[in-house]
């Protein structure tokens, strides 16, 4: 078994963790750079005496003793340990090499070490820095007939004066130079005199929050005022995080306060006074201020910081009024001043006015901060106590993330031995932490009651549930859920994902024990029972109670419990039952309260009693249960709004529900003997959602229609339903119809009255075959689908209502019609134009009578003609439509059409800013059958590019073309392509685009638009690296040809130079001789940017982690056969390639010489050709490891990651290989097996005749194993190795 200490190095497993490294000591507050002649004599020696005067120590370069081109270690080692860089730009600062190398060193250790940088431009200005021009130009240009226009380092130089351009910093032209260096001095006084504060022990997990908050910040901006909100929940590390930004970011203002636990030093108004004289201090030291009142005190903060630029930090508000009093509003501060406030309430952010976009929510750490931080505190010191790996998993299991946990208990464990941990966390299971609990409820301890117990509900019975059930729940209790949940999530005690209520495990821990601290001895005393022997306490003990209120039993598994006829009876304020694989073992029976709101019992088998008169019930849902409903059943229910009687196969006939006035929903849904519902379902008047889904059996519904409220109706795969009700009046709720798989045969003319109809779902209608004219009266239907009505041939034509000419009539609101698989020969209904007028998407694929599509509505953006063998023809405006599908429509290309007819660069392009010729969104896609790559593309075999260009440059951009020549195997459905959009390699979006499948070579053009690719950050100009890659993601895709082309407004020529990037992939629009005279080049990004960031590790990177398995050991599994020379290789046939899944490979790294980190290549082939390299790090290690990966087929040796084209090689059998190499350790062993589908016995012949594959390395899917995913087959494999391992480790301990 693995395990932890104090000493410990290695990680396992692929454990990553990250740490703020401590700062180093500084030798020199400024470093001053300089070009000597320009400067030294004046200015400079006037700026060094003045700094000298005011003790600052300063670090001035002797320039006689410059020698070479490169800096000194000397000079380099005081750039590093200075606090600030003073970077005079004077006139003929480039024309040193020195200098250059000077400012690329200081803007490096901007970057890494957090040097201040303050430019002066002294008699240059800052765009001649950043743009090299002038003398800045011409200097640069004589470098680079020196060193070559390529040269990478003077990229880096360049890019240097660029960054360091873009800072604030002083700008002397002409005039008073005594008062401008006074200023200066001033200026670096204030800074240097100001102190960080202590941000924590262990600041783990900080630096990349910090960097997403200064974006928010966005500190460039020097005219605005900025306020900035922190939430999050108690103990999630608000004030480490707002005290690492304050770090960052204080020397940027003239001054600067952090005011620490607001909250707890103002218990009243009067307390806010201290803090005022507190704020007004530390941003104005060395005045002392007396404030007498709080308004007094509002006001001197005005009136003293309203020209000031300053940064405030108020910790842990919690109150409108606190805020009020320090920091009012923005105009009380001068120009540039940021305001940021922590607290646990998102509503005291947004009352005061901060907008979304300028709230940032802290979460708790993820999994390797969390491991480190907690390490940092349990193992500290040179203890040599041994802790098992499990044990620290159950601890940060406990603690989810959340930093006060992991600091407190990670200290109170720090010294303790295996059993003391095992007991703190058997106590732990049962009451919290009192230092963590503390610090949780303070948040809970501000709720109002109703707030409270809405909070209590959700802690004890509904963490992960859906917001719409728990909302039904606890309306029924009548609680006011909409806004007590809204209050929760201000408060940071729940959160909503996916649409469902979640809670961090210890703010749960913290409500149940508050529920549980009503009694500790006796849960009959408590207001909420969801423990299983807490509740079978209470039913045995069959007394009579006021305090139970809720009940929530959900048990893992089926479990029979006695449950007495008059349990439920006795509980005199029981609300909520809900009770999940709960059987009563005794028969006869049970007796519920009147005063119960909400049941639930899935697969009851008891009958239930209510006692006589008015019940209260709400909610009754007994889904899977043996039910038989009485016709007089509900006849006392007036107040039940919800039934669910899902999957109830006991119920044949739905009886009256006249006698539930409230009822509003009604699920029926898989009641597969359901025959018949009564007609006053169709009467009913509040009822809003009816599903009869899956009631194969049911053929009588009501006759008529009339539930006016009525807004889902759900009526799919009743096959038997062979008739729709008439509409005798207009129904203005009904928004959604699913009639999919009836067996009706048509509409009714009624169907007009559903008025407000939405989305009409009547696909797999076979039977279907008329549609009544009046459909064109729906006027608000926004969906229709009637894919797969194969009897349906024709679609109707709008006829005008001559008894009311004025009444509105077409498809106004229709922008979805799909008629794939219809019977249809023409759709000349699409001829009137004014019936469609918003329509934009057009299905008619597999329409195999269709003959032509001669119209084109203007607006259309998709049209999908898939497997339309007939057409021969398509309207001319085809090339107007944005996504266009015609797959397998053999015959319009034989016609003549091409991609230049769907895609035309020149009409496209002219007519891309008339919005009345062409509406673009996002992006497009076309699909032809065919192979040929359209002209004005150009070819990429990689099937990636990178490019580094300025924020100007970027601006230019449009859109992106990108298109695939295919061969998709017909066995397959439909496929995907997938382009990766990343800037310094992190995604940044990923589109998936789902082809459908063809024999034939197919051309898939796609479009997109580069804003949409990217979200454009401000600062990523002039420093980032754009990557696109394109991926086929199917192993029986094969892919032919590639290519990319970026569409550009036109570049004036000054734009053009000096651009990080391949000119070839460039289409200017409305420049005919630059689209023609550029020749295509190999695309290469900077070598600088490559080490950080390479494809072959972003493709590994897609790769699940699950995959692979790294853990401590020197011995190879016993399945896998050795490899000689760190190389894979064998032989495969087109017949064998199509049996294999995946390969899977063993690899024993030895290391030497103490702790090294693991990095490795991937290289594989197909008969001589070099395809997808991958790259990556396993970790650090200072002992042997073993290192299992399972990577499929097509993710090695397919183009793109698609299949293998054995067409491309005039041979029957190619040979596959892999060649490993890893840096940091030796290869000791390499050892990999072959998984394959069970393979017929010829094909075992023929590769055994042939001797293409060595048998032992085949891994057969059969006998138990033959679905068995790539996680699951790569886990089996490690199991055995963890094992011997951990018996082996067991045995030294």
């Amino acid at each position: 078994m693995g395990s932890f200490s104090s000493k410990e190095r290695k990680r396992s497993y692929d454990v990553m963790a990250s740490s703020s490294s401590k700062k180093s000591k500084k030798s020199y507050d400024v470093f001053l750079s300089f070009r000597g002649p320009d400067v030294r004599n004046h200015f400079l020696g006037h700026l060094y005496a003045a700094l000298d005067r005011v003790g600052i120590f300063t670090y001035i370069d002797n320039e006689e003793l410059r020698k070479g081109e490169q800096i000194s270690p000397a000079l380099t080692k005081a750039i590093e340990e200075s606090r600030i860089a003073i970077v005079v730009f004077s006139e003929n600062y480039t024309s040193s090499t020195w200098c250059l190398e000077e400012i690329m060193k200081i803007m490096e250790c901007k970057e890494k070490k957090g040097l201040m940088v303050h430019p002066v431009f002294y008699k240059v200005e800052p765009r001649e820095v950043r743009g090299q021009k002038q003398n800045y130009g011409q200097a640069m240009g004589e470098h680079e007939v020196k060193f070559g226009k390529n040269s990478e380092q003077v990229k880096r130089w360049k890019k240097a004066l660029y960054d360091a351009g873009c800072l604030s910093g002083w700008h002397f032209t002409d005039g008073n130079e005594a008062g401008f260096i006074q200023h200066i001095v001033q200026e670096i006084s204030t800074q240097l005199d100001r102190r960080p504060i202590n941000v924590a022990m262990f600041p783990v997990g900080i630096d990349s929050r910090v960097q997403e908050l200064k974006l928010i910040l966005n500190l460039q901006s020097k005219d605005d005022v900025l306020m900035v909100g922190l939430w999050g929940q108690g103990g999630v590390g608000k004030t480490t995080f707002a005290k690492a930004i304050y770090n960052a970011i204080f020397r940027e203002f003239q001054g600067a306060c952090f005011l620490e636990r607001i909250r707890e030093n103002s218990k009243n108004s009067i307390d806010l006074v201290p803090l005022q004289e507190k704020l007004l201090s530390q941003v104005l030291p060395g005045k002392k201020l007396i404030v007498h009142s709080v308004g007094g005190g509002s006001q001197s903060i005005q009136d003293k910081l309203c020209n000031k630029k300053v940064l405030i930090i108020l910790d842990d508000v919690d109150d409108a009024f606190q805020l009020n009093a320090l920091a009012g509003d923005c105009k009380w501060f001068g120009k540039g001043s940021r305001i940021i406030i922590t607290t646990r309430n998102k509503h005291l952010l947004t009352s005061c006015g901060i907008n979304q976009g300028h709230i940032y929510e802290v979460t708790a750490l993820e999994d390797g901060d969390a491991l480190e931080l907690f390490r940092k505190h349990a193992f500290r010191g040179n203890q040599e106590i041994e802790i098992s790996k499990n044990l620290v998993n159950q601890v940060l299991c406990y603690a989810r993330g959340l930093p006060l946990a992991l600091e407190v208990l990670g200290a109170f464990l720090c010294g303790r031995r295996e059993p003391e941990w095992e007991s703190t966390l058997q106590k732990l299971a049962k009451s919290p932490n009192k230092k963590i609990n503390d610090v949780l409820k303070v948040s809970y301890d501000g709720l109002e009651p109703y707030a409270k117990e809405i909070f209590l509900h959700i802690a004890c019975f509904f963490k992960g549930r859906s917001k719409e059930y728990i909302k039904k729940v606890l309306d029924s209790c009548e609680f006011h859920t909409t806004i007590g949940i809204k209050i929760l999530l201000e408060r940071c005690l729940i959160s909503e994902e996916a649409k469902k209520i979640q809670m961090h495990d210890l703010i749960q821990l913290m409500g149940m024990d508050i529920v549980k601290d009503e009694d500790r001895d006796d849960p009959i005393n408590r207001s909420r029972l969801w423990l299983r022997d807490d509740v079978l306490d209470v039913l045995s003990e069959d007394k009579e109670t006021k305090a139970i209120k809720a009940i929530v039993l959900q048990l893992p598994k089926p479990e029979d419990m006695y449950i007495g006829p008059d349990a439920f009876t006795k509980m005199k304020n029981l609300r909520l039952l809900i009770l999940f694989n709960v059987n009563n073992s005794i028969q006869g029976p049970i007796h519920l309260p009147n005063g119960l709101r909400w049941f639930e019992w899935p697969n009851c088998c008891s009958t239930l009693e209510f006692s006589h008169g008015p019940k209260k019930l709400v909610g009754l849902d007994m889904r899977s249960s043996k039910i038989k409903v009485e016709p007089k059943q509900f006849k006392e229910f007036k107040k039940l709004k919800h039934i669910n009687f899902h999957k109830c196969q006991s119920l044949v006939c739905m009886p009256n529900i006249s006698c539930t006035p409230n009822l509003e929903e009604l699920d029926l849904s898989e009641c597969k003997n359901l025959e018949r519902v009564h007609e006053s379902t169709g009467y009913h008047e509040n009822m809003q959602l009816l599903n009869l889904s899956g009631c194969s059996e049911l053929h009588h519904f009501p006759n008529v229609l009339q539930s006016k409220n009525l807004r889902c109706l759900y009526l799919s795969y009743c096959s038997k339903l062979q008739r729709f009700p008439d509409i005798p009046d207009k129904i203005k709720g009904l928004r959604q119809l699913i009639l999919v798989g009836t067996s009706i045969e048509e509409l009714p003319a009624s169907i007009e009255n559903l008025v407000s109809l939405e989305k009409a779902y009547l696909d797999k209608c076979k039977k279907l075959a008329i549609l009544p004219s009046s459909i064109y009266r729906l006027n608000k239907l926004q969906t229709l689908n009637l894919s797969g009505c194969s009897k349906l041939t024709k679609f109707p034509k709008m006829e005008e209502d001559l008894s009311d000419p004025h009444m509105k009539t077409g498809f106004s609101e229709l922008s979805r019609l799909e008629l794939g698989g219809c019977n249809l020969s023409e759709v000349e209904f699409l001829h009137n134009p004014s019936c469609f007028p918003k329509l934009d998407s057009l299905g008619v694929s597999y329409c195999q009578k269709l003959k032509e599509i001669h119209k084109i509505l203007p607006q259309l953006i998709g049209l999908s003609a898939k497997s339309c063998k007939s057409p021969s023809k398509i309207a001319s405006n085809i090339s107007h439509v944005q996504h266009v599908h015609l797959n397998s429509c053999h015959e319009l290309v034989s016609s003549g059409l091409t991609m230049n007819d769907l895609f035309n660069p020149e009409f496209r392009l002219s007519n891309l800013f008339n919005p009345e010729h062409y509406k673009y969104n996002g992006s497009s896609e076309f699909l032809l059958p065919g192979g040929e790559m359209p002209r004005w593309l150009r070819g990429n075999e990689e099937g990636e590019i990178s490019f580094i260009v300025s924020k100007e440059f970027f601006k230019k951009f449009m859109w992106l073309a990108a298109y695939v020549v295919f061969q998709e195997d017909e066995r397959m459905e439909n496929f995907h392509l997938c382009l990766h959009a990343l800037i310094n390699g992190k995604r940044r979006m990923d589109y998936m685009n789902t082809v459908t499948s063809s024999l034939w070579d197919h051309v898939c053009l796609q479009i997109y638009e580069m804003s949409w690719l990217w979200e454009i950050l401000e600062d990523v100009f002039g420093r980032s690296q754009f990557h696109l890659m394109i991926r086929a993601d199917s192993d029986s895709t094969v892919v032919k040809e590639c290519g990319f082309r970026l569409i550009c407004k036109p570049l004036e020529n000054d734009l053009k130079d000096d651009q990080l990037m391949d000119p070839a992939i460039l289409y200017e629009i409305q420049n005919e001789d630059y689209r023609t005279s550029r020749s295509f080049l190999e695309i290469k990004p900077s070598q600088e940017w490559m080490d950080e960031f390479t494809v072959e590790k972003w493709r590994y990177s897609l790769i699940s982690p699950d995959l692979r398995i790294v853990c401590p050991g020197g011995e190879m599994p016993k399945e896998f056969v050795f490899a000689k020379d760190s190389t894979i290789s064998f032989m495969a046939s087109r017949e064998f390639f199509d049996k294999f899944r995946g390969l899977a490979f063993c690899v024993v790294i030895g290391v030497e010489g103490g702790e090294k980190e693991i990095s490795f290549d991937i290289v594989p082939q197909v008969h001589g050709q070099r395809r997808n390299v991958l790259s990556g790090t396993l970790g650090s290690f200072d002992l042997d490891h073993v290192w299992i990966q399972y990577l499929e087929p097509n993710v090695l040796w397919g183009v793109l990651e698609g299949g293998v084209d054995f067409g491309q090689f005039n041979e029957r059998y190619l040979r596959f290989s892999i060649k490993l190499s890893v840096s940091g350790g030796i290869v000791k062993r390499l050892g990999y097996v072959l998984r394959c589908t069970q393979l017929e016995d010829d094909l075992k012949v023929m590769l055994e005749n042939n001797q293409l594959v060595d048998p032992a390395i085949l891994y057969e899917d059969c006998d138990g194993y033959p679905e068995e995913i790539g996680e699951e087959f790569v886990r089996r494999f490690a199991h055995t190795h963890r094992e011997k391992q951990e018996a082996s480790e067991s045995e030294t301990d």
